[in-house]
């Protein structure tokens, strides 16, 4: 059954056949008028208000036209597309480009007890509206309570016999309002008439220390917090693959923008992915660990582990070998396969000495085979006794020659490459050894034995070699 859209496209194209349009003269069948539409649609600015369309015959030429009315969609049809677009290219992740989560737990037993227990830690991990709603509602709720209590004293046992200008409920609040934040302003005090007052007085001054207490610890322990300082280290929106030193390699890059330092900062990455088991368990998200680090260089592999010194933006490497899980991945396997690779860069502030940890992952689709990082600085960015990092193209890359084939099959090539030469050299140099003898059995040695009579020196004989 048609939508109501489509009825109403093909109510309007039959008017306007009925007005005499031409069908014939445009090659484009209606079906395709909705791909010719999605198709400007893409553009951005004045793209959307088109209003005639490029036909291209099949002879090569092409003329414009107006467009007809089934084939235009309202600015709200078009806006809607976009937004539920944009929402659709929403990819699932287990770590957010900056860095957020996006795992919950659901369905814990006894989660509300769990998170109470750990008060502090919850209080820190809330949102800041609800930092504010806690810290006013502890406030104005212990001024309701001991002025309610003060009230009640008053009221228990006649005015001012406990307390000076205390009559009513207004003024016990006020009175509890000064004596919480030491403000006394000198119209109301308590009497040593009631012992009853003074206990009140003590246990409300020491409630009003420990809020007080509370909430400046929570506020300067959520202000210091080091997931602040993760905001300025930066990762590049792409990772890259690409031909280094004749090591296929997977690179990143991460930078910090601050003139802090992150001291003894250290770079993990991990691989999750789908895996089976022999026995036909399904592992959803098999974790695995890939080395990763600044010098690909080395014959015995990278140095896990190894600290890092962030004072310029790095590129971080992690060689394909036959270790790797990606040994066997092909370019075209990007666009098919199912995997995140979160990285995690950790490290001790400089300032507050607390360790931060910024992260974030890359899919499948954002991994481009066949680049390499656009460089961010150079010996000609030397300014002011400086060195000049332009952030500009911190995300930049340039295409470089790469095999179009996966890590394994890149080295295989190559194995069988240097076989090849190394055999093509053997045979020649044999076949220059066997030259060579078969040379010297065809050379023949000519032996001379002459005899010289020479009277009183006797007889000489000479042997000569040719």
């Amino acid at each position: 059954m048609s939508s109501p859209s489509d009825r109403s496209r093909d109510q309007a194209k039959r008017h306007w056949q009925r007005r005499g349009v031409d069908e014939s003269s445009d090659s484009r069948t209606s079906s395709d008028y909705s791909d010719m539409n999605e198709t400007e649609e893409g553009g951005q600015g004045d793209e959307y208000e088109l209003k005639e369309v490029r036909i291209q015959q099949p002879n090569g030429t092409s003329h414009t036209r107006r467009k007809r009315p089934w084939e235009a969609k309202s600015k709200r049809s078009r806006m809607k597309r976009i937004l539920s677009t944009k929402h659709g290219s929403k990819k699932r992740r287990l770590v957010g480009k900056h860095g957020g989560l996006k795992v919950v737990a659901s369905h814990v037993p006894q989660k509300h007890g769990m998170y109470l227990s750990d008060l502090f830690t919850t209080m820190i991990d809330s949102k800041w509206r609800w930092i504010c709603v806690v810290y006013s509602f502890m406030y104005c709720g212990s001024w309701l309570l001991f002025g309610f209590l003060w009230w009640l004293v008053t009221f228990i046992r006649g005015d001012n016999v406990c307390v000076d200008n205390v009559d009513s409920f207004a003024s016990a609040f006020l009175f509890s309002l000064e004596t919480q934040t030491t403000i006394g302003y000198g119209g109301r005090q308590i009497t040593p008439k009631c012992p009853e007052a003074v206990i009140l007085l003590n246990v409300q001054s020491l409630i009003g220390f420990i809020i007080g207490a509370f909430m400046l610890g929570l506020i300067f322990a959520k202000l210091s917090r080091p997931r602040n300082r993760a905001e300025t280290i930066l990762f590049s929106r792409n990772a890259v693959v690409a031909v280094r030193d004749g090591k296929m390699c997977l690179m990143f890059r991460v930078g910090d923008v601050r003139k802090s330092q992150i001291l003894e900062a250290h770079v993990r990455m991990h691989l999750f992915r789908k895996r089976k088991t022999r026995e036909g368990i399904e592992l959803p998200f098999y974790q695995q660990n890939l080395p990763v680090g600044t010098d690909w260089s080395c014959e015995d592999g990278l140095v896990e582990d190894s600290a890092i010194f962030l004072i310029l933006p790095l590129t971080m490497v992690h060689v394909i070998d036959e270790n790797s899980p990606l040994y066997e991945m092909h370019p075209k396997d990007l666009l098919n396969c199912d995997f995140e690779i979160v990285v995690l860069l950790e490290g001790t502030v400089e300032a507050t000495s607390m360790l931060v940890q910024a992260k974030t992952s890359y899919k499948a689709d954002e991994i481009l085979w066949g680049h390499e990082f656009v460089n961010t600085t150079d010996e000609s960015r030397w300014r002011s006794g400086r060195y000049r990092v332009d952030f500009s193209v911190f995300d930049d890359t340039r295409s470089v020659p790469t095999p179009q084939v996966s890590a394994k099959d890149y080295y295989e090539g190559k194995m069988h490459k240097m076989n090849s030469e190394s055999s093509l050299l053997s045979v020649g140099t044999q076949e220059d050894i066997d030259y060579d003898s078969d040379d010297t059995e065809q050379r023949p040695t000519d032996t001379t034995l002459s005899t010289e009579d020479n009277g009183a020196n006797g007889d000489v004989i000479s042997i000569a070699h040719v």
